[in-house]
């Protein structure tokens, strides 16, 4: 089987059960077999607006996968799993609408989401390991794609989202039985954030809709994460002569 080494370094023989309260074994699905990087049609680099409409794609992705398992889900979450996935789904969404206020749209609407993500564990477990990996990787190169473009606040903006994305990893792999993360840095698998493409247009494909704020709302609960501020706003763009 072929796994992520950033994740899964150190696991020895069958994977263990996703999250530990969930009911059942793991399928033995590979990264490969749930989130494949093959695919056509990605949108390509550009000028800061296509990395922030990329960046906006993937959060896109993120928060309806989130949402689907939250509110679909036939296998067993304990409330502790449940409260985790939660603040993460949140943070995607505040990612999201962040992005959206910066000029960012995603390419879609709808995505198609890895079969059996409903109902086995295992490939949930898969598909959200590597699409924090994926993610925290594209926002590394989009943190350097836009300081060499001459936007230092919107790169280090950049750098908040990958710092969050990297919490998400170290989680999921905590609570998926691998262990906290042990890479002394996350991946930074490219210079810009287009390479996550060929990722992203696996699931630009008519599938899931993208959940309004209201569904987000509504799957959250009472439940509530501290909001940062991003680098742009707190720090604006001096004007340039």
């Amino acid at each position: 089987m072929t796994t992520n080494n950033s994740v899964t370094q150190g696991v020895v023989g069958s994977r263990r059960v996703f999250l530990r309260g969930l009911a059942g074994t793991a399928a033995a699905a590979s990264f490969g077999e749930a989130f494949g990087l093959g695919g056509a049609g990605a949108p390509a680099p550009g000028r800061a607006t296509s990395v922030l409409d990329l960046a906006a794609t993937a959060e896109a992705v993120s928060v309806t996968l989130y949402a689907q398992v939250l509110g679909q889900a036939s296998f067993f979450m304990n409330d502790r799993t449940r409260r985790d996935l939660r603040g993460v789904l949140a943070a995607e969404a505040h990612h999201l609408a962040l992005l959206r206020s910066l000029g960012g749209r995603p390419l879609a609407s709808s995505f198609s989401l890895p079969a059996r993500v409903l109902t086995d564990a295992g490939v949930f477990a898969d598909a959200a390991l590597h699409l924090e990996d994926v993610s925290t990787s594209a926002y590394l190169g989009a943190t350097h794609q836009l300081a060499a473009a001459g936007q230092p606040e919107l790169a280090a903006t950049m750098a908040q989202f990958a710092a969050s994305e990297a919490q998400h990893l170290t989680l999921l792999s905590q609570l998926s039985g691998y262990g906290p993360f042990r890479d002394t840095l996350p991946t930074a698998a490219s210079r810009g954030a287009a390479d996550s493409s060929p990722v992203l247009a696996r699931y630009l494909k008519p599938g899931v809709a993208l959940p309004s704020e209201a569904d987000v709302l509504a799957l959250l609960g009472g439940d509530t994460v501290p909001r940062g501020k991003p680098f742009v706003q707190v720090y604006p763009p001096a004007k340039r002569r």
